[in-house]
């Protein structure tokens, strides 16, 4: 088991990183850039900007905010039917499917727009 810093100096361990065969978590330039927790709570859904995106067969996590000393993050999620809610990193890190499969991390995503996002976009109401 390897362990990664995190913003803050947290860290947290990453208990399938053999399996998976990279980081869970992001480099620290990646992770000083997502907003603290409420700090987009006064932006359109989907205007937010997501950050990270994870993945496992059809599962989605998205990450919008982030405390870096909890890894607890606000994002949309889809595990059957998508919505925006809180989850935390280390959680899904040790997640395994079945026993067979671990969560991934998408290392060719870069910083979108949630309604660029086709997923998130077909699933959100407009916030009144």
């Amino acid at each position: 088991m390897t362990t990664r810093p995190t913003v803050g100096g947290s860290r947290f361990p990453e208990t399938n990183r053999e399996i998976r065969g990279h980081d869970f978590y992001p480099p620290e330039g990646i992770l000083s850039q997502i907003p603290p927790l409420y700090a987009t709570e006064d932006v359109p859904l989907l205007d937010t900007e997501v950050h990270l995106h994870y993945f496992a067969g059809g599962m989605d996590w998205y990450v919008a905010e982030l405390d870096p000393e909890s890894g607890l993050a606000f994002g949309w999620a889809c595990i059957t039917d998508g919505e925006w809610g809180y989850f935390t990193l280390p959680e899904i890190e040790e997640l395994r499917i079945q026993g067979l499969f671990v969560i991934e991390r998408d290392l060719s995503f870069g910083k979108k727009r949630a309604g660029d996002i086709i997923r998130i976009a077909s699933t959100v109401a407009p916030r009144k």
